[in-house]
Protein backbone atom coordinates (compact mmCIF):
# COMPACT_ATOMS: atom_id res chain seq x y z
CA UNK A 1 0.00 0.00 0.00
CA UNK A 2 0.99 3.52 -0.99
CA UNK A 3 2.58 5.44 2.01
CA UNK A 4 2.62 9.41 2.34
CA UNK A 5 5.53 10.85 2.65
CA UNK A 6 7.15 12.21 5.76
CA UNK A 7 6.21 15.54 4.98
CA UNK A 8 2.72 14.76 4.07
CA UNK A 9 2.03 12.81 7.32
CA UNK A 10 3.79 15.93 9.92
CA UNK A 11 1.91 17.88 8.15
CA UNK A 12 -1.18 16.55 9.60
CA UNK A 13 -0.67 17.85 12.84
CA UNK A 14 -3.73 19.46 14.34
CA UNK A 15 -6.22 17.70 11.62
CA UNK A 16 -9.66 16.26 12.46
CA UNK A 17 -10.65 13.67 10.35
CA UNK A 18 -12.54 10.40 9.81
CA UNK A 19 -10.97 7.51 10.18
CA UNK A 20 -11.96 6.02 7.31
CA UNK A 21 -10.17 8.98 5.95
CA UNK A 22 -7.23 8.38 8.05
CA UNK A 23 -7.14 4.87 6.48
CA UNK A 24 -7.79 6.07 2.84
CA UNK A 25 -4.26 8.61 3.33
CA UNK A 26 -2.51 5.06 3.18
CA UNK A 27 -4.35 3.65 0.86
CA UNK A 28 -6.40 1.51 2.61
CA UNK A 29 -10.32 0.90 3.41
CA UNK A 30 -10.26 -1.48 6.57
CA UNK A 31 -8.12 -1.52 10.25
CA UNK A 32 -6.30 -4.62 10.07
CA UNK A 33 -3.14 -7.00 11.40
CA UNK A 34 -1.12 -4.40 7.86
CA UNK A 35 -2.97 -0.84 8.42
CA UNK A 36 -3.26 -0.62 12.20
CA UNK A 37 0.49 -1.20 12.75
CA UNK A 38 1.91 0.68 9.83
CA UNK A 39 -0.40 3.77 10.18
CA UNK A 40 0.65 4.07 13.67
CA UNK A 41 4.31 3.38 12.95
CA UNK A 42 3.89 6.40 10.32
CA UNK A 43 2.32 8.74 13.14
CA UNK A 44 4.34 7.95 16.21
CA UNK A 45 7.94 8.54 13.69
CA UNK A 46 6.39 11.87 13.22
CA UNK A 47 5.78 12.63 16.87
CA UNK A 48 1.67 12.22 16.50
CA UNK A 49 -1.14 10.17 17.66
CA UNK A 50 -4.80 10.39 17.26
CA UNK A 51 -7.54 10.99 19.87
CA UNK A 52 -9.02 9.04 20.07
CA UNK A 53 -7.47 6.35 19.16
CA UNK A 54 -7.92 5.35 15.42
CA UNK A 55 -8.42 1.61 15.96
CA UNK A 56 -11.35 2.33 17.82
CA UNK A 57 -14.58 2.77 17.15
CA UNK A 58 -16.96 3.20 13.79
CA UNK A 59 -14.49 4.31 10.90
CA UNK A 60 -17.24 7.50 10.42
CA UNK A 61 -16.06 8.66 13.52
CA UNK A 62 -13.94 11.66 13.90
CA UNK A 63 -10.38 11.45 15.32
CA UNK A 64 -7.90 14.69 16.03
CA UNK A 65 -4.34 14.38 15.09
CA UNK A 66 -2.18 15.41 18.01
CA UNK A 67 1.67 15.53 19.13
CA UNK A 68 2.40 12.34 21.34
CA UNK A 69 2.95 12.89 24.97
CA UNK A 70 6.18 10.99 26.03
CA UNK A 71 5.46 9.64 29.85
CA UNK A 72 7.04 6.26 30.89
CA UNK A 73 7.60 5.44 34.63
CA UNK A 74 10.19 2.73 35.07
CA UNK A 75 10.89 0.66 38.17
CA UNK A 76 14.57 -0.33 39.89
CA UNK A 77 15.00 -3.52 38.19
CA UNK A 78 15.04 -2.19 35.02
CA UNK A 79 11.64 -3.50 33.79
CA UNK A 80 9.36 -1.29 32.07
CA UNK A 81 6.33 -0.41 34.71
CA UNK A 82 3.73 1.83 32.72
CA UNK A 83 0.02 3.60 33.76
CA UNK A 84 -1.59 4.04 30.64
CA UNK A 85 1.31 3.45 27.99
CA UNK A 86 -1.38 3.01 25.07
CA UNK A 87 -0.53 -0.48 23.47
CA UNK A 88 0.08 -1.45 19.71
CA UNK A 89 -3.27 -1.55 19.11
CA UNK A 90 -5.14 -0.19 21.03
CA UNK A 91 -6.86 -3.54 22.51
CA UNK A 92 -9.07 -3.25 25.53
CA UNK A 93 -8.58 -4.82 28.77
CA UNK A 94 -9.02 -8.83 28.32
CA UNK A 95 -12.30 -10.53 28.32
CA UNK A 96 -14.85 -7.30 27.46
CA UNK A 97 -17.03 -7.12 25.07
CA UNK A 98 -16.41 -5.50 21.18
CA UNK A 99 -16.47 -1.61 21.41
CA UNK A 100 -17.45 -0.77 17.77
CA UNK A 101 -20.79 -2.46 16.99
CA UNK A 102 -21.17 -4.49 13.76
CA UNK A 103 -22.23 -2.54 10.94
CA UNK A 104 -23.74 -3.66 7.86
CA UNK A 105 -20.38 -2.92 5.76
CA UNK A 106 -18.84 -5.04 8.05
CA UNK A 107 -20.48 -8.58 5.92
CA UNK A 108 -18.68 -9.55 2.88
CA UNK A 109 -21.79 -9.92 1.03
CA UNK A 110 -22.54 -5.85 1.58
CA UNK A 111 -19.38 -5.09 -1.02
CA UNK A 112 -20.88 -7.66 -3.73
CA UNK A 113 -23.67 -7.89 -5.67
CA UNK A 114 -24.60 -9.79 -8.59
CA UNK A 115 -26.69 -7.98 -11.17
CA UNK A 116 -29.09 -7.71 -14.56
CA UNK A 117 -30.14 -5.11 -16.74
CA UNK A 118 -33.74 -3.99 -17.49
CA UNK A 119 -33.32 -5.25 -21.28
CA UNK A 120 -31.99 -8.99 -20.72
CA UNK A 121 -34.24 -11.80 -21.68
CA UNK A 122 -36.10 -13.48 -19.21
CA UNK A 123 -34.78 -16.87 -19.88
CA UNK A 124 -31.32 -15.69 -19.54
CA UNK A 125 -32.04 -13.94 -15.85
CA UNK A 126 -33.94 -16.74 -14.87
CA UNK A 127 -30.22 -19.25 -16.52
CA UNK A 128 -28.09 -17.38 -14.20
CA UNK A 129 -30.46 -17.64 -10.92
CA UNK A 130 -30.12 -21.32 -11.65
CA UNK A 131 -26.81 -21.55 -12.53
CA UNK A 132 -25.66 -19.77 -9.31
CA UNK A 133 -28.70 -20.72 -6.85
CA UNK A 134 -29.31 -17.23 -6.10
CA UNK A 135 -33.32 -16.63 -5.27
CA UNK A 136 -33.16 -13.09 -6.63
CA UNK A 137 -31.13 -10.30 -8.13
CA UNK A 138 -30.96 -6.93 -8.45
CA UNK A 139 -32.04 -4.60 -12.03
CA UNK A 140 -29.82 -2.05 -12.18
CA UNK A 141 -29.03 -0.13 -15.72
CA UNK A 142 -26.11 1.15 -17.26
CA UNK A 143 -26.23 4.11 -15.27
CA UNK A 144 -26.51 2.56 -11.90
CA UNK A 145 -30.44 3.46 -11.62
CA UNK A 146 -32.28 0.37 -9.89
CA UNK A 147 -35.31 -0.81 -11.40
CA UNK A 148 -36.25 -3.28 -8.67
CA UNK A 149 -35.45 -6.76 -7.90
CA UNK A 150 -36.49 -10.40 -9.97
CA UNK A 151 -37.22 -13.44 -7.44
CA UNK A 152 -38.35 -17.14 -8.01
CA UNK A 153 -41.64 -15.59 -6.28
CA UNK A 154 -42.19 -12.48 -8.75
CA UNK A 155 -41.50 -14.64 -11.71
CA UNK A 156 -44.45 -16.88 -10.34
CA UNK A 157 -46.54 -13.98 -9.75
CA UNK A 158 -46.05 -12.65 -13.44
CA UNK A 159 -46.96 -16.12 -14.69
CA UNK A 160 -50.27 -16.01 -11.98
CA UNK A 161 -52.00 -12.98 -13.23
CA UNK A 162 -51.43 -14.03 -16.78
CA UNK A 163 -48.94 -10.97 -17.55
CA UNK A 164 -46.55 -11.07 -20.25
CA UNK A 165 -43.30 -13.25 -19.63
CA UNK A 166 -40.86 -10.50 -19.48
CA UNK A 167 -38.11 -9.54 -17.28
CA UNK A 168 -40.40 -5.89 -17.18
CA UNK A 169 -43.38 -8.01 -16.06
CA UNK A 170 -41.33 -10.13 -13.23
CA UNK A 171 -39.55 -6.71 -11.30
CA UNK A 172 -40.51 -6.63 -8.32
CA UNK A 173 -39.98 -2.65 -7.02
CA UNK A 174 -40.80 -2.67 -3.77
CA UNK A 175 -37.70 -4.21 -2.22
CA UNK A 176 -36.08 -3.16 0.91
CA UNK A 177 -32.90 -0.85 1.08
CA UNK A 178 -30.49 -0.26 3.71
CA UNK A 179 -27.38 2.03 4.01
CA UNK A 180 -23.63 0.35 4.65
CA UNK A 181 -23.38 2.21 7.39
CA UNK A 182 -26.42 1.05 9.10
CA UNK A 183 -26.11 -0.79 12.33
CA UNK A 184 -26.48 -4.74 11.83
CA UNK A 185 -28.71 -5.61 14.59
CA UNK A 186 -31.72 -3.23 13.92
CA UNK A 187 -31.49 -4.39 10.41
CA UNK A 188 -31.99 -8.18 10.93
CA UNK A 189 -35.76 -8.28 11.61
CA UNK A 190 -35.98 -6.65 8.30
CA UNK A 191 -33.63 -9.51 6.60
CA UNK A 192 -35.98 -12.11 8.28
CA UNK A 193 -39.11 -10.55 7.03
CA UNK A 194 -38.32 -10.28 3.43
CA UNK A 195 -35.83 -12.58 3.27
CA UNK A 196 -32.93 -10.20 1.90
CA UNK A 197 -31.96 -6.41 1.87
CA UNK A 198 -29.83 -4.33 -0.48
CA UNK A 199 -27.05 -2.36 0.38
CA UNK A 200 -26.64 0.86 -0.45
CA UNK A 201 -22.89 2.25 -0.44
CA UNK A 202 -22.39 6.25 0.40
CA UNK A 203 -22.16 7.12 -3.15
CA UNK A 204 -25.90 6.04 -3.67
CA UNK A 205 -25.17 3.41 -5.46
CA UNK A 206 -26.25 -0.74 -4.87
CA UNK A 207 -22.76 -2.14 -3.48
CA UNK A 208 -24.32 -5.58 -2.24
CA UNK A 209 -27.12 -7.44 -0.91
CA UNK A 210 -27.92 -9.37 2.26
CA UNK A 211 -29.73 -12.93 2.41
CA UNK A 212 -30.85 -14.60 5.20
CA UNK A 213 -28.60 -17.12 3.93
CA UNK A 214 -25.71 -14.99 3.76
CA UNK A 215 -26.33 -13.80 7.69
CA UNK A 216 -25.55 -17.93 8.66
CA UNK A 217 -22.58 -17.81 6.59
CA UNK A 218 -21.82 -14.59 8.51
CA UNK A 219 -22.41 -15.63 11.91
CA UNK A 220 -19.91 -18.64 11.58
CA UNK A 221 -17.36 -16.73 10.12
CA UNK A 222 -17.61 -14.53 13.03
CA UNK A 223 -18.47 -16.47 15.78
CA UNK A 224 -15.79 -19.05 15.76
CA UNK A 225 -12.91 -16.71 16.08
CA UNK A 226 -14.53 -14.89 18.69
CA UNK A 227 -15.66 -17.73 20.67
CA UNK A 228 -11.84 -19.63 20.18
CA UNK A 229 -10.54 -16.46 21.76
CA UNK A 230 -12.11 -16.37 24.73
CA UNK A 231 -10.97 -19.41 25.24
CA UNK A 232 -7.62 -18.55 24.77
CA UNK A 233 -7.67 -15.58 27.03
CA UNK A 234 -9.31 -17.79 29.76
CA UNK A 235 -6.72 -20.24 29.60
CA UNK A 236 -4.00 -18.04 29.75
CA UNK A 237 -5.19 -15.82 32.46
CA UNK A 238 -5.30 -19.32 34.29
CA UNK A 239 -1.70 -20.23 33.41
CA UNK A 240 -0.03 -17.17 34.22
CA UNK A 241 -2.47 -16.59 37.58
CA UNK A 242 -1.12 -19.64 38.96
CA UNK A 243 2.58 -18.64 38.76
CA UNK A 244 3.06 -14.55 38.68
CA UNK A 245 1.79 -12.65 41.88
CA UNK A 246 1.68 -8.96 42.63
CA UNK A 247 5.30 -8.59 42.38
CA UNK A 248 5.56 -9.94 39.29
CA UNK A 249 2.57 -8.06 37.62
CA UNK A 250 3.88 -4.45 39.17
CA UNK A 251 7.10 -4.73 37.49
CA UNK A 252 4.98 -4.06 34.04
CA UNK A 253 2.31 -2.35 35.23
CA UNK A 254 2.54 -0.59 38.77
CA UNK A 255 -1.14 0.29 39.49
CA UNK A 256 -2.44 -3.37 38.75
CA UNK A 257 -2.66 -6.18 41.33
CA UNK A 258 -3.02 -9.48 39.19
CA UNK A 259 -3.22 -10.99 36.26
CA UNK A 260 -6.88 -10.96 35.57
CA UNK A 261 -6.20 -7.15 35.54
CA UNK A 262 -3.38 -7.14 33.05
CA UNK A 263 -4.20 -6.19 29.13
CA UNK A 264 -3.02 -8.96 26.38
CA UNK A 265 0.02 -7.11 25.55
CA UNK A 266 0.79 -6.83 28.96
CA UNK A 267 0.94 -10.14 29.05
CA UNK A 268 3.99 -10.69 26.43
CA UNK A 269 5.56 -7.77 28.51
CA UNK A 270 5.71 -9.93 31.46
CA UNK A 271 6.67 -13.03 29.35
CA UNK A 272 9.19 -11.44 27.60
CA UNK A 273 12.09 -11.71 30.54
CA UNK A 274 14.02 -15.02 30.78
CA UNK A 275 13.86 -14.77 34.58
CA UNK A 276 9.67 -14.93 34.91
CA UNK A 277 9.47 -17.37 31.98
CA UNK A 278 11.72 -19.70 33.73
CA UNK A 279 9.05 -19.53 36.27
CA UNK A 280 6.35 -20.27 34.28
CA UNK A 281 7.63 -23.95 34.19
CA UNK A 282 6.81 -25.09 30.70
CA UNK A 283 10.72 -26.26 29.42
CA UNK A 284 9.20 -27.59 25.97
CA UNK A 285 8.57 -24.29 24.74
CA UNK A 286 11.03 -21.92 23.19
CA UNK A 287 10.33 -18.47 25.03
CA UNK A 288 11.06 -16.82 21.87
CA UNK A 289 8.56 -18.54 19.84
CA UNK A 290 6.04 -18.29 22.56
CA UNK A 291 6.22 -14.78 22.51
CA UNK A 292 6.10 -14.40 18.77
CA UNK A 293 2.62 -16.59 18.60
CA UNK A 294 1.70 -14.42 21.23
CA UNK A 295 2.28 -11.18 19.77
CA UNK A 296 0.36 -12.83 16.60
CA UNK A 297 -2.48 -13.53 18.69
CA UNK A 298 -2.46 -10.35 19.93
CA UNK A 299 -2.83 -8.90 17.04
CA UNK A 300 -5.80 -11.33 15.49
CA UNK A 301 -7.43 -10.45 18.96
CA UNK A 302 -7.76 -6.74 18.25
CA UNK A 303 -9.02 -6.97 14.82
CA UNK A 304 -11.90 -9.72 16.01
CA UNK A 305 -12.47 -7.51 18.96
CA UNK A 306 -12.77 -4.16 16.76
CA UNK A 307 -14.65 -5.88 14.00
CA UNK A 308 -12.28 -4.61 11.65
CA UNK A 309 -12.55 -6.83 8.91
CA UNK A 310 -15.77 -9.19 7.93
CA UNK A 311 -13.92 -12.43 8.36
CA UNK A 312 -10.43 -13.88 9.13
CA UNK A 313 -8.37 -15.82 7.12
CA UNK A 314 -7.39 -19.32 7.06
CA UNK A 315 -3.74 -18.73 8.39
CA UNK A 316 -5.63 -16.74 10.97
CA UNK A 317 -7.76 -19.00 12.38
CA UNK A 318 -5.22 -22.12 12.17
CA UNK A 319 -3.19 -19.56 14.25
CA UNK A 320 -6.01 -19.30 16.82
CA UNK A 321 -6.78 -23.27 16.77
CA UNK A 322 -3.02 -24.15 17.21
CA UNK A 323 -2.15 -21.80 19.64
CA UNK A 324 -5.75 -22.87 22.18
CA UNK A 325 -4.82 -26.74 21.44
CA UNK A 326 -1.12 -25.40 23.27
CA UNK A 327 -2.72 -23.92 25.76
CA UNK A 328 -5.04 -27.00 26.35
CA UNK A 329 -1.79 -28.68 27.36
CA UNK A 330 -1.11 -26.35 30.15
CA UNK A 331 -4.33 -25.20 31.02
CA UNK A 332 -6.09 -28.87 31.00
CA UNK A 333 -10.36 -28.72 31.83
CA UNK A 334 -11.67 -30.17 34.76
CA UNK A 335 -10.91 -33.83 35.71
CA UNK A 336 -7.97 -34.12 32.87
CA UNK A 337 -4.69 -34.75 33.16
CA UNK A 338 -1.83 -32.04 32.24
CA UNK A 339 -1.79 -34.10 28.50
CA UNK A 340 -5.64 -34.00 28.54
CA UNK A 341 -6.63 -37.35 28.85
CA UNK A 342 -9.71 -37.45 31.29
CA UNK A 343 -9.06 -39.06 34.60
Amino acid sequence: MPTPDDATVKGLEGVSLSIRGLLSLWGYRIRDHASVPQIRLDLTNAGLNTVPDFATGSLDDEVAIVPIAHEQDTVADGDEATDNLPTDDSEEAVGVFPQAAMRVHDLLCAHRVVSVTPDEPLSAVMGTMTEHGYSQLPVIDMAGALHGVVTWASIAHMHATGRKACLASAINSECEIVNASAHLLPVLPVIRTHEFVLVRAADGQVSGIVTSADLAGEFGAVARPFFTLGEIERRLRRCLGRVYGEADVQKVHKKKMSVDEMMFGEYIRLLDNEERWDKLGWPLVDRSHFIGLLGRVKDVRNTVMHFNVPSLKAEQLDLLDSFVSMLRLYDPDYGATSMGWVT
